[in-house]
């Protein structure tokens, strides 16, 4: 029986990933790929993390990189992720020393936990009365 090498795996997601692009009439920056056709692409009958990393290795030389999202895997072109609005620490400062101080109350952010928290795409301005963590003198 055959089994390909990551780099092999590799070409062939990316070759089913340029074919879908040409029968959708543009290039994909983004691409689902289920567990089922990633095995049947790549001949596996299990998919490790091992073995993703380094097919992630040659797809990063590309300009791709897979990413397992629960019960299915996305490929995503790495120049569009590059675009995408930035985390960063700088603005979570007040809760990060709140933290390293041991007086932060996680349970207030339980609530993103849950997925319904997430569904409202809209931008929601929250006061810095509100980001704070309550004082527990």
């Amino acid at each position: 029986m055959v089994k390909l090498d990551p780099n092999q795996c590799a070409l062939v997601l990316l070759r089913a990933i340029e074919e879908r692009g040409q029968r959708r009439g543009k290039p994909l920056t983004r691409a689902r790929v289920s567990e089922a056709s990633l095995k049947a692409l790549c001949i596996r009958e299990t998919i490790t993390r091992e073995w993703l990393d380094q097919i992630n290795e040659w797809l990063l030389s590309a300009g791709w990189i897979l990413i397992e999202a629960g019960g299915t895997y996305g490929a995503i072109k790495v120049t569009v992720v590059e675009n995408w609005p930035r985390v960063a620490s700088a603005h979570m400062q007040d809760d990060l020393t709140q933290i390293k101080l041991g007086k932060f109350v996680f349970k207030q952010w339980n609530r993103l936990l849950d997925k319904a928290a997430w569904e409202d795409t809209t931008v929601k301005k929250v006061s810095k009365k509100a980001r704070k963590a309550p004082d527990r003198s």
